[in-house]
């Protein structure tokens, strides 16, 4: 934010995890894309793993709050756009890389998020 490199979502399928980051913080994150109004036009949410962020013995430093799933239902439910949670990707079992800017398509029913195009082509290969 306020930089050259600033997300720009309007239209977009606004993508985040986190890893060991507490809901407060994921709260403060959040709160912080609304207000500067970057979640407001955007076409759909995934959330991948969001591996260690929530209260447990392990962190008492950490204060009790809201649970990880209630902070991303207050602030992602009223955007009204089609919302995946959980989908494996990010810093948990699974780490696999999404591309930017590439067409994709987003079933929150069916719990796919489709890529339309490869984020890496072959051509020119060799070369």
């Amino acid at each position: 934010m306020g930089t050259p490199w600033e997300i720009e979502l309007d239209g977009c399928i606004f993508f985040f995890e986190d890893y060991d980051a507490p809901p407060w913080y994921v709260d403060g994150m959040l709160t912080q894309l609304a207000h500067a109004g970057k979640l407001a036009n955007v076409r759909g949410v995934v959330v991948g793993d969001m591996e260690k962020c929530d209260w447990s013995e392990t962190r008492p430093e950490w204060p009790r709050t809201k649970s990880i799933e209630d902070v991303l239902e207050q602030h992602l439910e009223p955007l009204g756009v089609p919302v995946l949670y959980k989908l494996p990707l990010g810093h948990g079992k699974h780490l696999a890389a999404l591309p930017l800017g590439v067409t994709a398509t987003l079933d929150a029913d069916a719990r796919t998020l489709t890529l339309e195009h490869p984020g890496i082509t072959t051509e020119g290969e060799g070369r």
